[in-house]
């Protein structure tokens, strides 16, 4: 089987060394063949990294590199550009100062020149060398330059929890970053990737032509896999999967599906439709190199830091209502400074558009995104990362009570249900549900802790499952059965099953021939915990 290269992002020795390169050439000729400026925000792992060497190697002219590939048979113009690749990862502040991105970036730059056979560039600060070495290389070539930086934002990640230092580091980046605009005459093309959308802030304020393709239908495939893509690129090492699990490929393919895909970049707003799913790419490599069903994107970069952050605000900005967002205000860039929860979880990959709906209740019609895990590896592996910070309990102690869960929804055992739940609530302090702290606490919360509960349990769980009539707070699908949760805050757990019999929730499973039960949970404020529970077959 022809070797997947899962720990290279040269596009160069990928193709050197008979990888599988997964041609995204035509998205390339039709996104990048005009214009200038662009910008691209995508989750970490996800092909930034190799789009920009592709680029590179492009504009350069090697084509004997994609020799097979669909660009080789189009009319691209192979003409030799200078590139200047610059990866602001080499320039992470890594001790937390100014000083240490900005000797990262003078040190790519010399790296550049010398490339180039530059050898004048005159020592000053970034953004001077940086505008010197784009006159010197489009002086020296005859060419214009075409500029790669890829992830632009991680010097300011790194001390995003630093205020300071990230303002200062800011400011180094906005004046590097400004030298782009009055170089556009010696400019071919320029791409900046990224995670976060940071790009309408002081950062690229001077770039007010710059084309951000990050919801463009256009990219929306530009990296990740789509399934023809996997079945087309990845044909025998997908067989030999599912000759491994005894399944047709088809069978196989379906369980990949589920496992994998979901991640929906693109948004039409004209028609209000999202462009098709895509496969994490490194995900994917992994599980066709080793053959099994792993989870290796969520582990390569557990988030740690997020998770903490989240915890620590109470989790209040996980707000399950907030996952049906307006299309302008997850697209509407932020400072890191201002980033929300949501927000920070939409762009690192952790949710996704599933789908989308246009408001018409208002003055205007406003385009509604909603959000939910990409993919059951990502679901899972954040339910069980979530709950331990949030609940202050071992992984081993959710376990035990994901166990328990189990055993009460399929033995249909409703009645001791409410034990489990307040035995998961027990160790969480006043601070997790009450944010502010002179606040009463949230429904939402425990909205949010039982249905990751439920998650990692490994039930199909839905929070905020929309129907005609309204959303149910918690949907929990079995094969045969189906549980909806409706949750009041100091109110009788008898309103929660009427309204889910007035909106008519158990409807939307009708046609399913399942069991359908309402339970209705009753939170005490005071308590922290539920002091009423009743259900109903529906």
């Amino acid at each position: 089987m022809q070797r997947i290269c899962v720990d290279l992002k040269e596009f160069k020795s990928i193709r050197e060394q008979g990888g599988v390169y997964v041609d995204k050439t035509q998205y390339i000729y039709d996104i990048f063949g005009g214009g200038t400026y662009f910008f691209l925000a995508r989750p970490r792992r996800f092909g930034k990294s190799l789009l920009c060497t592709t680029l590179a190697e492009l504009f350069e002219g090697n084509r004997e590199l994609f020799k097979g590939l669909w660009i080789d048979n189009s009319d691209w113009k192979w003409t030799k550009h200078p590139v200047i690749r610059l990866d602001m990862s080499k320039a992470a502040a890594k001790t937390g100062t100014v000083e240490t991105v900005r000797q990262g970036i003078i040190n790519m730059l010399i790296n550049n020149a010398e490339k180039h056979g530059i050898t004048d560039l005159e020592k000053n600060t970034p953004s001077l060398m940086f505008e010197q070495l784009i006159k010197k290389a489009h002086k020296t070539t005859g060419n214009k330059v075409v500029v790669t930086i890829d992830e632009y934002d991680k010097p300011l990640l790194d001390v995003i929890d630093n205020p300071s230092q990230n303002a200062e580091i800011h400011k180094e980046l906005s004046d590097f970053y400004s030298q782009l605009k009055p170089a556009e005459d010696n400019l071919r093309c320029v791409l900046i990737t990224g995670v976060f959308k940071f790009t309408q802030t002081s950062i690229f304020s001077g770039l007010n032509n710059l084309n951000d393709i990050t919801f463009s239908p256009k990219a929306g495939e530009l990296l990740g896999y789509t399934e023809q893509e996997i079945k087309t690129f990845f044909a025998e090492h997908l067989n030999a999967l599912a000759i491994k699990h005894e399944l047709p490929v088809e069978e196989m393919m379906s369980t990949l599906r589920k496992k994998y895909n979901g991640y929906r970049f693109g948004i039409d707003i004209g028609i209000n439709k999202l462009s098709p799913g895509v496969y994490n790419p490194y995900a994917l490599n992994y599980v066709f190199t080793e053959q099994q069903l792993l989870a290796k994107w969520f582990a390569s970069g557990s988030p740690t830091a997020m998770l903490k952050q989240l915890s620590t605000e109470g989790f209040s900005g996980f707000d399950a209502k907030r996952l049906h967002v307006e299309f302008n205000t997850l697209n509407t860039s932020c400072s890191p400074a201002d980033i929300t929860p949501i927000s920070m979880l939409y762009y690192a990959g952790y949710m996704t558009m599933h789908d989308c709906y246009v408001d018409k209740d208002g003055e205007e019609p406003i385009a509604i995104i909603k959000l939910d895990f990409p993919s059951s590896e990502v679901r899972d592996a954040f339910a069980k990362n979530l709950l331990p910070e949030l609940l202050h309990k071992s992984a081993d102690q959710i376990s035990q009570l994901a166990v328990r869960i189990k055993d009460i929804f399929r033995a249909q055992k409703i009645e001791k249900l409410q034990n489990v739940l307040n035995d998961l609530l027990s160790t969480a302090t006043y601070e997790v549900f009450c944010r502010p702290y002179d606040s009463e606490p949230k429904e939402n919360l425990y909205q949010i802790a039982f249905h990751c509960l439920f998650i990692t349990a490994n039930f199909r769980t839905v929070m905020e499952d929309t129907t005609n009539e309204g959303r149910i707070d918690i949907t929990v699908e079995l094969p045969d059965i189906v549980y909806l949760f409706e949750l009041k805050m100091n109110r009788p757990a008898t309103d929660a099953i009427q309204q889910i019999k007035d909106t008519e929730y158990p409807r939307k499973f009708k046609l399913t021939q399942k069991k359908v039960y309402g339970i209705g949970l009753s939170i005490s404020s005071e308590n922290r915990k539920i002091t009423e529970l009743v259900y109903e077959i529906l």
